[in-house]
């Protein structure tokens, strides 16, 4: 069975609503209820990922001259993993009232995205030169 995204957001609005009731009620049970939202949801996204690899591996393997060149996507999915990254602990940090660090930690993910697309942007600019006469 697959998850799709509006599942995952629905669970998680049911979950909050759970849990901010159990809060009330019953706070020791809302660990437990986090916990256990917190496996569904990660078997949801890795089965998302799936999707996402095979569909990946799938573009990966066209040939001819609009295909990327197995370099690039070597570097996107390397900033995929950076933006996943950056985004999980920056709500860390955010959950745990330090807005500013989780600024700071999506800056250098951003700041690491850009670093890690240079070679594409280089080859892209040299295509355009030589396309142009220029090079």
């Amino acid at each position: 069975m697959t998850v799709d995204v509006t599942q995952l957001c629905g669970l998680s609005l049911v979950a909050l609503v759970a849990l901010l009731l159990i809060r009330q009620a019953k706070p020791e049970w809302a660990p437990l209820l986090r916990i256990a939202v917190a496996v569904v949801a990660v078997g949801g996204v890795l089965g998302l990922l799936v999707e996402v690899l095979a569909a990946v591996a799938e573009l990966g393997g066209l040939t001819g001259s609009h295909a990327l060149p197995p370099e690039a996507w070597g570097i996107l999915l390397r900033a995929l993993g950076v933006a996943f990254l950056t985004e999980c602990a920056a709500a860390v940090c955010r959950d745990c009232g330090e807005g500013t660090l989780a600024s700071f930690v999506e800056l250098a993910g951003k700041l690491e995205i850009l670093i890690l697309s240079f070679p594409l942007i280089r080859t892209v600019l040299e295509t355009a030169a030589g396309l142009l006469g220029g090079g």
